[in-house]
């Protein structure tokens, strides 16, 4: 009875978890249909104006609708997000299997770059990644997926060396299967699982870098509106409307944390030594 009230509590939390970002893509996708008002229309006339019943949430210094622009943003910072660990994904499984599969050159090569970009952390790696291909949408998507493309690497690499050995593999080659058929075959559906977890966990990693590379100016520019730009824009009169930020930031906290119980019970499901 203990062990069945624990797995009903663990899929009951995955379940918020889905509901919860569900809830934030559904209103995104939904935008132009569930904002009131155009996000890029200025009103000077009703600037830094507090909430009420014609706008939400209030406006920002140029008057434009907090609310709107918050909705619009999440179809940017979501878009960047799935995008960005995607292409990571895709890139460092391909290197991963590589590095794990063969050895020599090649697989020291891989791992040495690899252990190198490692070694700086997450953020600064990125920003640095977004100063050298400058601000914008597709060199925010770009900057954060080199960043994260040494962690599927590795993640990658050990797990496809866990599988090699295995006797099916030998089989395989004993019976003179190419590489690619035993990469198609046998090593992908061996190694997705952990792959799956991690990349499910990293993206709300991807969507945090987002905003921070956005907030500093080196991510997606104004006036589009994504979380980071709104943040950075509100920030500056915060005293004087200080829903423009406190919103944006329990909008993130929202989508970051559906994530995690997402990404948490998936590592239970997907990897037998966690059940």
């Amino acid at each position: 009875m203990r062990i069945n009230n624990k797995i009903i509590k663990k899929n009951l939390t995955m379940g918020i978890g889905i509901l919860m970002l569900l809830g934030v893509v559904i209103v995104s996708i939904l935008a132009p249909w569930v904002s009131p008002y155009d996000p890029d229309k200025v009103d000077i006339l009703h600037r830094i104006e507090s909430s009420s019943a014609t706008h939400f949430l209030g406006t920002d210094l140029l008057g434009r609708d907090i609310f709107s622009r918050i909705i619009f943003g999440g179809r940017y910072s979501l878009f960047v997000g799935f995008i960005s660990i995607g292409t990571s994904m895709i890139l460092g499984v391909f290197f991963g299997i590589i590095a794990g599969y063969y050895s020599g050159k090649i697989s020291k090569l891989i791992m040495w770059i690899t252990d190198i970009l490692l070694s700086f952390p997450l953020i600064i790696f990125g920003a640095m990644v977004g100063m050298i291909f400058g601000p914008g949408i597709r060199n925010t998507i770009l900057a954060i997926a080199i960043a994260f493309l040494p962690r599927f690497v590795r993640i990658s690499r050990a797990a496809v060396l866990s599988v090699k050995e295995e006797v099916f593999i030998a089989a395989a080659k004993s019976i003179g299967m190419s590489d690619f058929r035993i990469f198609r075959i046998h090593l992908l559906p061996n190694i997705s699982s952990s792959i799956i977890v991690m990349a499910v966990i990293w993206l709300s990693d991807a969507i945090t870098m987002e905003v921070a590379l956005s907030f500093i100016g080196l991510g997606v520019q104004p006036p589009t509106p994504s979380w980071g730009t709104l943040l950075n824009d509100n920030m500056r009169f915060f005293l004087m409307q200080p829903m423009g930020v406190i919103w944006p930031c329990i909008v993130i906290a929202w989508t970051v944390q559906a994530l995690n119980l997402i990404g948490d019970r998936f590592r239970d499901i997907l990897d037998p030594k966690m059940r």
